[in-house]
């Protein structure tokens, strides 16, 4: 799956606040993997860095699944929304 396009649904509230729940979606041409999981709440100075720890536990909860832990099939990204993320834009 070449991923084109990712996005964050939830993960707001007030903070402080406890574990914040809600879905990362990686969108390629051919389909879409949503992955739901809890993010922990937003504490400066690691709010830009949020979106990458939250972006990590969802790939690595898809290179868990059956068809990536085989090599079955093999998760990729466009340059383009990497750069984004590192440049601390959270996905839209």
């Amino acid at each position: 799956m070449h991923v084109r396009k990712i996005t964050f649904d939830g993960f707001d509230g007030p903070e402080p606040e406890g574990m914040k729940p809600g879905t990362v979606s990686l969108i390629a041409t051919n389909g879409r993997i949503e992955v739901a999981l809890l993010a922990p709440p937003r504490v400066s100075p690691w709010r830009i860095a949020l979106p990458r720890r939250i972006l990590a536990r969802a790939i690595d909860r898809v290179m868990r699944m059956p068809e990536y832990r085989t090599g079955q099939e093999e998760l990729s990204f466009d340059e383009g929304v990497l750069t984004d993320l590192r440049m601390g834009h959270p996905p839209g």
